[in-house]
């Protein structure tokens, strides 16, 4: 015969040549059949069950004649009609003689290196199957065995699939005529030779039958465009032609990768957010074969990862300087070289802006450590792309980034630019600090009004990039609006290292901006900004009175008078008339705090209202578990695992949940969002950030969130460790007072009617916490169809209710022996102890609970202390 066959026993079969097979023979521990006429193994046994047409097996026999009889031997020898009752895999059924030469091979192996074999080629014909991993092999191989003899049409030769039970077979459709000495050049996964199927279930699935999942690797990217993509994709021809048009662009070319993936590269948008990846597929005389969609996430600059790392960063003048980059980016593998480029940014006389780019240096091995570039000081915002050195025709440039960086100025140079600014400013009109939020007075608040505000991409405290607060160099903190203003402005607060908010007549802090960075109608995310805004301002506040280039001295104190132009077109930030939104909180064996200020504990289990609006247009549901100590006992108390919230029906769904692997999970709309490429994201009505781990005193890593609700005023502030997740709500939209529900109260300003059930019945503050428990808190449980919770597999709604659980109402009376070291005289940390038998809880209730206290202070801190102490 002129085929060889190798079966995986995870239920796929391939047909291929003899270079293209699994190991086999003697040197490989195979057994082999007499060289006799009908020749059948004895049962082989396999070491689990082999699950085939939805039935367990657990042993196999092999014939001579190209076939493997399962649980029960077969002894025939010409090819019957299906389906008939003997349980079979049959990948060349045909009457062979062995006598006549050949041999068949065979047996099971656990080898890692063909487990991995396996594993890996289930994952690429089976793509949903992304977790599967072998755990053992059966290979059986058909070396070189003569056919005995036989007429076509009289059933010569069969390959298929035989369930055994008289009903459900598969066969592929060659044997019983000549094409069968063709059979090395069908396929039914494009590659000739091979055929692939999974024969689990009920009936055969075939790879290119399966409905794909269409994802894209990564999904989100910079809005500078040049990333790899990889598309999932259900079986693509190798000759297709495929072609990419995002978000309604020019089409470019996309290559096949694979027989299920195709890879793109991103070019150049103009906005920022989710955007339609339209993919058209055509075969060899150019018909149009498929159509795909797919969405992408399109990032800003300030919140994309740079992956060109600029040497000391601090204002580049004109000159050399050193760069390095990521050297195993997706973009720049097949190549040994890469191409340096310089993009320029150009405005038009309509005050449009575009790029421009030069090559600086081609050739450079990507491997090299860094380089060195010269820039010429003719443009002033730049940015430096690192390429894979071969560009193909109908595709972007693919390569990686710098941040988008000035290059600074000497003295004269940027004086003379900054009154040109100032001359063109004046054609807008002012900006009016009385139209945009005015800043929190002090960094406490600004760090807790998540609900107004977030932290700049470029200057915060949580940031571990090289080059944090470049352009505000007094500030350790700086805060933007959360969402763009009148006219797409902008109000930037920045705090110094004393925590104040800083006058920027006085240091480098912030003011109103003409543009937000996040861009606006008609406005270029994060480029107008830079431009109109952040360029002006090391103009006229940095270059012009306070530096030089390296050994010149500067000129002349008139420079001094350039900042004020800048403060009397982007005015100064104030706090004059800041109103601090109201938080609340819920912390270990749940101890809640709402937004009134009652506190309480309620320690169920299940699934439970934690705020809503009156007419359901905002829901948050939390999850509380039952806490497990350090041994895996339960106790009698529970913690918060999991919250989820969503703003309208159409807004996205945010689920923060405790994650074994990875501490906790983001979830958007049921996917769990890596933050690989940004840290920040924005999505229809709702802001996510992710805070840089946390290490506490103990080694624990913790990991944060802002989650915030742009267009209903309502943020969370999330921090998870690995058994509980603890959260500080906050509401800065005033009109939603008395108008809310749930387990953080009615937000009406009075404490005493807070314990609000769903029927309106309001308990005492002064009930006990049973009487809690039973009257308030049991009654606000969400039922499964109103549950806007994402379910891990093989879990419902059910698995996390549990109605009959009675908490521990009353802290024991026998407390740990080092209670007062770990707690102090913190009494809920004591409770937390008592109950759950854990310090580290314990302790991280005493820790969140003094951080809320501190936010607390600050929130009750008027304008005319913060002020006062300001000026003293």
């Amino acid at each position: 015969m002129k085929n060889a066959f190798r079966t995986f026993l995870y239920p796929i079969f391939l047909g291929i040549l003899v270079d293209g097979l699994y190991p086999f023979g003697n040197e490989h521990g195979d057994y082999w059949l007499p060289n006799i006429l009908d020749s059948t193994s004895p049962s082989v046994e396999f070491p689990t069950n082999f699950s085939f047409f939805n039935n367990k097996i657990r042993n196999c026999f092999v014939s001579s004649h190209g076939f493997i009889s399962l649980q029960k031997k077969y002894n025939g020898y010409l090819p019957a009609e299906y389906p008939f009752y003997k349980a079979m895999i049959a990948p060349f059924w045909a009457d062979v003689d062995l006598g006549r030469g050949g041999t068949v091979w065979f047996r099971v192996t656990t080898e890692n290196t063909i487990k991995q074999l396996a594993t890996n080629d289930v994952k690429a014909y089976f793509p949903r199957s992304m977790d599967f991993q072998a755990s053992w092999i059966f290979i059986s191989t058909w070396q070189s065995v003569t056919f005995y003899g036989c007429s076509f049409g009289l059933g010569c030769l069969k390959v298929g699939f035989n369930a055994g039970d008289g009903v459900r077979f598969f066969k592929v459709n060659v044997g019983l005529n000549p094409d069968v000495v063709n059979i090395d050049e069908m396929s039914n996964v494009w590659i000739p030779g091979v055929f692939v199927f999974g024969v689990d279930k009920t009936e055969v699935i075939q790879p290119c039958e399966v409905e794909q999942d269409l994802t894209v690797t990564p999904n989100c990217g910079t809005m500078l465009g040049g990333q790899y993509i990889t598309l999932s994709a259900p079986c693509i021809d190798p000759k297709a032609t495929i072609m990419a048009s995002f978000s309604g662009s020019t089409k470019y070319m996309c290559e096949r990768k694979s027989l299920f993936s195709i890879v793109c590269i991103t070019p150049a948008f103009n906005t920022t957010g989710d955007i339609i990846i339209d993919v058209e597929i055509k075969d060899q005389d150019q018909t149009i074969t498929g159509t795909l969609q797919y969405s992408y996430t399109v990032l800003n600059i300030a919140d994309s990862k740079q992956r060109v790392f600029r040497q000391d960063p601090e204002d580049w003048f004109s000159g050399y300087h050193n760069i390095s980059w990521d050297r195993d980016a997706a973009e720049l593998q097949n190549n040994d070289t890469v191409d340096i480029y310089l993009f320029s940014l150009i405005e038009d006389t309509n005050g449009n802006l575009s790029w421009e780019s030069q090559l600086l240096q081609e050739g450079v091995e990507r491997s090299a450590e860094w380089t060195e570039i010269y820039l010429e000081g003719q443009k002033q915002v730049l940015a430096i792309m690192v390429t894979s050195a071969t560009v193909k025709n109908d595709q972007p440039r693919r390569g990686i980034w710098s941040d988008v960086f000035p290059l600074a100025l000497q003295q004269e140079e940027a004086y003379l630019s900054c009154v040109d600014w100032f001359k063109k400013d004046l054609k807008f009109p002012p900006l009016l600090r009385n139209r945009v939020q005015p800043c929190p007075c002090i960094l406490d608040q600004a760090l807790l009004d998540g609900v107004r505000f977030q932290p700049d991409p470029n200057c915060n405290m949580f940031s571990q990039q090289t080059g944090n607060c470049l352009y505000r160099k007094d500030a350790k903190h700086c805060v933007h609006l959360l969402s763009f203003g009148p006219n797409g402005m902008d109000n930037m607060c920045c705090y110094d290292n004393e925590d104040k908010l800083i006058d920027s007549r006085y240091g480098e802090g912030g003011t109103l901006q003409r543009y937000h960075y996040l861009g606006g109608q008609d406005v270029q995310p994060f480029i107008a900004n830079f431009y109109f805004d952040v360029l002006p301002f090391l103009y006229c506040c940095r270059y012009s009175k306070q530096h030089s280039p390296p050994g010149i001295k500067p000129k002349s104190s008139r420079f001094s008078s350039t900042c004020p132009r800048y403060t009397q077109r982007r005015q100064k930030s104030r706090c004059v008339h800041y109103l601090s939104p109201r938080p609340a909180l819920t912390v270990g064996d749940p101890h809640l705090t709402t937004l009134d200020g009652y506190a309480y504990t309620f320690n169920g289990i299940g699934e439970f209202v934690y705020l809503k609006t009156n007419d359901d247009s905002f829901q948050s549901q939390i999850r509380f578990k039952q806490f497990r100590d350090s041994n895996e006992n339960l106790m009698g108390a529970s913690v918060c695992t999991s919250f989820v919230s969503q703003h309208l029906s159409n807004s996205a769904v945010v689920e923060v949940r405790l994650d074994s692997t990875s501490i906790v999970q983001l979830l958007v709309n049921g996917d769990v969002l890596a933050f690989d490429e940004s840290l920040s994201y924005h999505f229809r009505g709702v802001s996510v950030l992710q805070i840089t781990p946390d290490i506490n005193d103990s080694g624990e890593t913790k990991k944060s969130h802002l989650i915030s609700f742009t267009t209903i005023g309502i943020a969370f502030h999330t921090t998870a460790s690995s058994n509980v997740l603890n959260i500080i709500p906050v509401v800065g939209n005033r009109s939603l007072a008395g108008n809310l529900r749930g387990l953080l109260g009615d937000f009406d300003g009075d404490q005493s009617n807070d314990l609000r059930t769903p029927l309106d019945e309001i308990l005492q503050p002064t009930s006990t916490s049973e009487e809690i428990y039973q009257n308030f808190g049991l009654k606000w449980r969400i039922t499964e169809e109103g549950s806007l919770f994402t379910y891990k597999d093989g879990t419902t709604y059910s698995n996390y209710q549990n109605p009959s659980f009675i908490p521990a109402f009353e802290r024991p009376t026998d407390l740990p022996a080092d209670v007062v070291e770990v707690c102090g005289d913190d009494q809920e940390c004591v409770f937390d102890y008592a109950v759950s038998g854990s310090p580290e809880l314990a302790a991280e209730t005493k820790e969140r609970t003094q951080s809320f206290l501190s936010f607390l202070d600050a929130f009750k801190l008027t304008v005319n202390e913060i002020q006062e102490e300001m000026h003293n």
